[in-house]
């Protein structure tokens, strides 16, 4: 099967998830609107949204020649590879010679797992036995982000064996704030509004 991505505009991409609110996809696309933000302010360019697309898809989007708004609409609706490993991608307008990353995207503490600092440790430390290596960011959404002491977190990851090129948390500190954590390759951390984000 082919591996085609497709990139659709922040506003398409934020248009779907008002109108298509229950959809099983709008983790995913939430999760993409905030990197889309963050990427966007790193790179300092325009950016785009990319999903791995089925082939029947694929090719209809390539004959979207006039942008159409409603085959955007059913593409992301029915479009999207299910069971990809790469969730999403953040890609600048020029994708041959610009920038861009791809994600796998997790969550943590949205099941029955513990929610705290060594639970999270254990896990990200499991993942080499899970996943190949590869250059792909592997996000993680932390159900309640202030519970996680990053600096342990970043002393205790096994780095050499880590499977992903980048290493990301996502979480919301307040009602009306997301927070974004690095621990791989740089440390860091951002706060953004979550208005801003689905705007």
């Amino acid at each position: 099967m082919k591996n085609i991505v497709h990139t659709f505009s922040r506003d398409v991409v934020s248009s779907f998830l008002d109108s298509h609110p229950g959809t099983k996809i709008a983790f995913e696309l939430m999760a993409a609107l905030m990197m889309h933000r963050l990427y966007e302010q790193q790179w300092q360019e325009p950016t785009m949204i990319g999903f791995y697309m089925t082939p029947k898809y694929a090719d209809i989007l390539k004959k979207n020649t006039e942008l159409n708004y409603d085959v955007f609409m059913e593409a992301l609706a029915s479009g999207i590879q299910e069971n990809h490993q790469i969730d999403f991608v953040i890609s600048t307008y020029d994708e041959k010679n610009g920038s861009h990353q791809e994600f796998q995207l997790k969550r943590f503490g949205m099941r029955e797992e513990e929610l705290d600092t060594d639970s999270l440790v254990t896990y990200l430390n499991n993942m080499w036995k899970k996943y190949s290596r590869t250059y792909a960011a592997c996000l993680v959404a932390i159900t309640d982000i202030s519970q996680i002491d990053f600096p342990k977190v970043r002393d205790q990851l096994n780095k050499e064996m880590f499977p992903f090129g980048e290493l990301l948390f996502i979480g919301v500190s307040r009602a009306d704030q997301f927070i974004v954590a690095a621990v791989l390759p740089n440390e860091g951390w951002s706060a953004y509004d979550l208005r801003d984000v689905v705007r």
